[in-house]
């Protein structure tokens, strides 16, 4: 297990902090690109665990997602899937199953549609239902009610649908984007629609590609017929939900933080928070793509927060520095996601000595002297980041498990570092996972490493072709890719149980989000980078025989085609970059073990 030990600023600070895109806006645009064919250009898109789920599904049903420097191309064609078996797995992600599901009941093939861990306990029956009502032949796997489910249908039927809106508004938004390919299409919405701007994200994002809809104040939807996606470009505006983080930290802390990439008119939830923290007595202003709060405390406030729940958390914690009662209300949605969060929350304020109260709709936070705490983060990015906010200002704050932070926001601890926060990640036991490219040299340096630290080697290719009793390239003959990367999973799962060991893994381990988790739940991650031409050339020059992964005509082709769907992946993922161009392999193991060191590692 890893925590994350943070250090408060020593006085206010004046900053300028960058937020990545919007995971939001990026998984809605995939899933339009998707939908439209041909190639379609997305700038400035989220890459975190989230999108990753999305691009995997999406990767799965053969469409092409790779990436030319920032910029993420979609390309391919949903009519021209084979009639097979395919795994969708949104991993963690909320917004790329309930998406995918709608998806799925529209192309070829059996779908078995599939999350992981909290995800398969978080209800689908109402998108189910609905899908139904059109056509679909959806069965549950498991439990009724939740995921995993098996999707036979291809095609839905055109007509009119009851749906509630008291559950999520994700339910919606998946209806209304595949509703193109279904033709004319009527959504009644039983109740009061919740998280009322996410429906409004996703109107706006189905205009930017050519779809109207009709939204009869949020009680009736109408898609006409004969209606098509186009688009060749479309550019993600910043994370409202990411900045939220930092500010709540001005507030807190008295600075003055500027956010770039921001769209201060936007029509994110979360937007909403800005107002929060006027009423809380601090100054918002906007210009140039920017937003600025300066910080002048926080006070306690009433609010109800059911269009913007994911600030309930920033907003608690904020609440326990405010002498006085803070009363959150339009949360009951909250107890549906990563985790139950109202619990969540009181449980770790407690750990500060906050008293709380709850009921099914709102929380209440006595605020006034709270006491620094090692917080548990229940696999739950926002768990981790609106209680980091509380570490800015209270010495002693750690937070458990900060990779969870990977689902949304991978950067935020260099973020909160490049504000003067100071940010020590611990390790107990960590496994040194290397990560990277065929010809990247990971197993040679993982050998190289496990002999100069008295480590086990696990190397996982090795593993797999052990337990399947034949090589590679014969596994994958024999089977198919799917199969191996499926055994390559069980094999990832294995290995990241392990403690203090040398984990050399597949070049396109990375490709499955749950891998990823597995590997840096007790691990360290390091990507050995190297340019195309070089990895290519040392893949020639081996003698073993690997099986092909694109119908690329020469090495070279094929490693810049794979490099450009992977590469962003690594980066993300790793928690050390190592560019070993021009570097033999003596002085590449002196580079990592540099790095390690540095990391307090070794």
């Amino acid at each position: 297990m890893k925590r994350a030990r943070i250090t408060p600023l020593k006085k206010p600070v004046v900053a300028l902090v960058a937020i990545p895109g919007s995971k939001s806006y990026t998984n809605r645009a995939l899933l339009l690109a998707a939908l439209a064919g041909g190639t379609v250009r997305i700038k400035n898109p989220l890459i975190s665990d989230d999108t990753h789920a999305m691009i995997a599904c999406l990767r799965e049903l053969g469409l092409h997602c790779t990436f030319v420097g920032d910029v993420l191309e979609v390309s391919g064609n949903l009519d021209k899937l084979e009639d097979r078996t395919y795994t969708l797995n949104a991993n963690l992600s909320g917004t790329t199953i309930r998406f995918i599901l709608a998806l799925a009941a529209t192309v070829p093939g059996v779908k078995v549609v599939q999350g992981r861990g909290r995800l398969n306990e978080r209800p689908i029956a109402h998108l189910v239902e609905s899908l139904r009502q059109l056509g679909a032949k959806i069965e549950y796997v498991g439990e009724k009610g939740y995921p995993p489910v098996r999707v036979e249908s291809s095609k839905l039927k055109s007509g009119t649908v009851t749906m509630r809106g008291t559950v999520s508004s994700q339910f919606l938004s998946a209806l209304l984007m595949v509703a193109p390919r279904v033709g004319e299409l009527s959504i009644r919405v039983e109740g009061e629609q919740v998280s009322k701007p996410y429906i409004d994200m996703t109107l706006e994002a189905m205009k930017e590609f050519g779809v109207a809809v009709s939204n009869e104040n949020y009680e009736r939807y109408h898609v006409p017929a004969r209606q098509m996606y186009r688009g060749e470009e479309y550019l993600v505006e910043g994370d409202i939900s990411s900045a939220s983080y930092f500010f709540a930290i001005a507030a807190l802390t008295g600075s003055t933080l500027t956010l770039k990439n921001m769209n201060p008119r936007s029509l994110q939830a979360d937007i909403r928070f800005l107002k929060i923290l006027e009423d809380m007595g601090n100054v918002v202003s906007s210009k140039n793509g920017e937003i600025t709060i300066e910080g002048k405390g926080v006070k306690p406030v009433s609010v109800d927060m059911q269009d913007c729940p994911d600030q309930a958390q920033t907003l608690a914690v904020l609440a326990a520095f405010a002498e006085g009662t803070t009363t959150i209300s339009g949360i009951s949605t909250l107890r549906i996601k990563e985790t139950e969060r109202v619990v969540a929350i009181e449980k770790e304020l407690a750990k500060m000595g906050i008293r709380t109260e709850s009921s099914p709709d709102t929380i209440t936070i006595y605020g006034g002297n709270p006491a620094p705490a090692r917080v548990d983060t229940y696999d739950d990015h926002r768990m981790a980041m609106a209680f980091a906010v509380a570490g800015t200002k209270l010495a002693g704050m750690e937070i458990n498990d900060p990779d969870v932070v990977s689902k949304t926001f991978p950067n935020f601890w260099d973020a909160l570092h490049s504000i003067g926060v100071g940010v020590e990640v611990l390790y107990e036991n960590p496994n040194i996972v290397l990560i990277g490219m065929r010809g990247g040299g990971k197993s040679s340096v993982a050998k190289l490493l496990s002999e100069k630290l008295g480590r086990k080697f696990l190397d996982l290719d090795a593993m797999v072709e052990s337990q399947e009793g034949m090589g590679i390239p014969e596994v994958v003959e024999k089977y198919g890719w799917g199969y191996f990367r499926d055994r390559e999973s069980e094999i990832v799962k294995k290995a990241a149980k392990q403690k203090n060991a040398i984990i050399s893994t597949g070049g396109g381990a990375i490709g499955r989000p749950e891998n990823i988790a597995a590997l840096k739940q007790r691990g360290i991650v390091v990507f050995l980078s190297a340019p195309a031409d070089t990895l290519a050339r040392r893949i020639d020059s081996e003698t073993g025989k690997r099986p092909r992964l694109t119908q690329a005509g020469s090495t070279l082709e094929e490693v810049e085609a794979v490099l450009a769907e992977r590469e962003k992946f690594y980066e993300t993922v790793a928690d050390i970059v190592i560019d070993d161009t021009g570097m033999g392999l003596e002085e590449k193991l002196g580079e990592v073990l540099k790095r390690l060191e540095k990391h307090r590692v070794i």
